[in-house]
C-alpha cells in the first residue's frame, strides 16, 4: 500500500510540473509573439527569402523542446528521449545554416542602405535614427514654431533640428520633391524649406505674388566613392572608375594595389538619385550586372542591387551624408578621385567636384513676428556650434555665417 502511494504521489507531483511547465512554457511563446509583433518583427520575418525555413524550424524546434521537457518530466525510457532531442536539433539544424550563412555573406559586415523606413525620421519617436546633441539645448522655442519641409537627401537633418531645437507640440517636417516643398511655401503650407537653390522660376513666381524668396546657404553634401578603412586603396580616377563598375577591371591589383582579391562594386537602384548622378559623373557608362539580394514583395520576388556590405573588397557610393555613420566610425574611409580627396576643406572650396549645395529657403516677411521670430532663432542654432555639430553629425559640411 505504501508502495501504490508513493508512486500515486509521484505521478501527481509530475501532473503538476507537466502543468506549470506548458503554463510557462505557452506564457513565453505568448510574450515572444507579443513582442515580434510589437517590434515589426513579423513583416521582416515574412519578407525573407528563407521564411519557409523559419517556420520550419522554429515551429519544429519548438515541438521538439516541447517533446524533450515532457520526456525529461515523465522520466521517460532513453530511447524516446533521445528521439526528441535528435528532433530539437534536425529541426534547428536548417535555421542554423541558414543564419550561419547569412553571418558570412552579409550578417558580419556594416551595411550602408537606402532607408526606406521614414519613420526612423520622425522627430519625437522612439528608436529614431536622429541625431542627438550631445549637450541638449537649455531652451526650445517658444511661441508658435514654424512648420518645417524639404527634400528626402537631407531629411535627417531638418528632421534633427526639429527634435533639438523645436517643442513637441506643433511641430512639422516632412520629405518632399524639391518643387513640392517650395510651392507649399507659397500655398503658407510650410515656413521654411531645405533644398537646393531655388531656380530662377521660383523667384519670379515669388515676385509675381509680390514676395521675396530669403535663401540661406547651411550646409554642402558631397557625391563619394568609399571602400572598408583597411583598404590600402586611396585614390582612384574617374577612368578607374569607369573601368570597375564596366566590369573590365574586376581584382584590385588592376588598379595598382598590392591588396589582392575580386573587386566587389556595389550599385544603387536605377531609379535612385544616388545612380543618376553616378550615370551622370560616369557619362552613362555601360554597367556590369551588380550583386542582387532578395526582396519579397506582393505577387512574387524581386532582386534589387544590393545593399553596400563593407567586406574588405567592396568599393561603394552615394553622398556622403548617407555613409555618415560609418564615416563617423572610421570604418569606411572616402576615396580621392583624380587626386582630389573629399576633405571638408576640398568641399567648401571647390575643389573636389561632386558638391551639392543645400539652402535654408524662406519668404521675406511673410509671417507673424512670433513665426518670423523662431526663423531668426532656427538660422542662428545652424550656424552656431551646436547647429555645426548637428550637421557634422549628419555627414554634411556646416556654413559659416559670413
Amino acid at each position: 500500500m505504501e508502495q501504490k502511494q508513493k508512486t500515486f504521489l509521484k505521478i501527481l507531483i509530475r501532473l503538476a510540473v507537466t502543468v506549470a511547465f506548458i503554463a510557462v512554457f505557452s506564457w513565453i511563446c505568448h510574450h515572444l509573439w507579443e513582442v515580434v509583433n510589437k517590434n515589426g518583427m513579423m513583416t521582416t520575418i515574412i519578407n525573407d527569402p528563407h521564411f519557409e525555413v523559419f517556420v520550419f524550424s522554429i515551429g519544429g524546434g519548438l515541438l521538439g523542446l516541447f517533446a524533450l521537457a515532457l520526456c525529461l518530466i515523465w522520466n521517460a525510457r532513453r530511447d524516446i528521449t533521445l528521439i526528441s532531442l535528435a528532433a530539437f536539433i534536425l529541426f534547428i539544424l536548417p535555421l542554423g545554416w541558414v543564419k550561419t550563412k547569412e553571418w558570412f555573406t552579409v550578417g558580419r559586415f556594416d551595411t550602408i542602405s537606402m532607408v526606406e523606413d521614414l519613420t526612423l525620421f520622425r522627430p519625437f519617436t522612439e528608436k529614431n535614427i536622429l541625431v542627438k546633441l550631445d549637450k541638449p539645448l537649455e531652451k526650445r522655442m517658444e511661441g508658435k514654431q514654424p512648420r518645417i519641409d524639404g527634400v528626402m537627401n537631407i531629411f535627417r537633418f531638418y528632421a534633427s533640428i526639429v527634435e533639438n531645437v523645436c517643442r513637441k507640440e506643433g511641430w512639422m517636417a516632412e520629405a518632399e520633391a524639391a518643387g513640392t516643398a517650395l510651392g507649399r511655401l507659397f500655398t503658407d503650407e510650410a515656413d521654411v524649406v531645405f533644398c537646393g537653390l531655388p531656380s530662377q522660376s521660383f523667384s519670379t513666381k515669388a515676385a509675381s505674388l509680390g514676395k521675396e524668396l530669403d535663401t540661406t546657404l547651411v550646409v554642402k553634401d558631397a557625391f563619394v566613392f568609399y571602400v572598408n578603412a583597411d583598404n590600402p586603396v586611396d585614390n582612384l580616377s574617374l577612368e578607374q572608375i569607369k573601368q570597375i563598375y564596366g566590369g573590365k577591371m574586376t581584382d584590385w591589383k588592376d588598379v595598382g594595389s598590392k591588396k589582392k582579391g575580386a573587386i566587389e562594386a556595389f550599385q544603387r537602384p536605377k531609379d535612385s538619385e544616388n545612380q543618376a548622378f553616378f550615370q551622370k559623373i560616369t557619362e552613362n557608362c555601360p554597367l556590369m550586372e551588380p550583386p542582387t539580394m532578395e526582396k519579397h514583395v506582393v505577387g512574387g520576388v524581386i532582386h534589387p542591387p544590393a545593399d553596400y556590405r563593407n567586406s574588405g573588397n567592396a568599393i561603394g557610393y552615394s553622398y556622403r551624408s548617407q555613409a555618415a555613420d560609418l564615416l563617423l566610425k572610421k570604418k569606411i574611409k572616402l576615396l580621392s578621385i583624380d587626386g582630389v580627396a573629399p576633405t571638408p576643406e576640398n568641399i567648401l572650396n571647390g575643389t573636389y567636384p561632386y558638391v551639392t549645395e543645400y539652402y535654408m529657403v524662406t519668404i521675406k516677411d511673410n509671417r507673424t513676428e512670433e513665426v518670423e521670430r523662431n526663423i531668426r532663432n532656427l538660422r542662428e542654432f545652424i550656424f552656431s556650434p551646436q547647429g555645426k555639430e548637428l550637421a557634422e553629425k549628419c555627414g554634411l559640411i556646416p556654413m559659416s555665417n559670413e
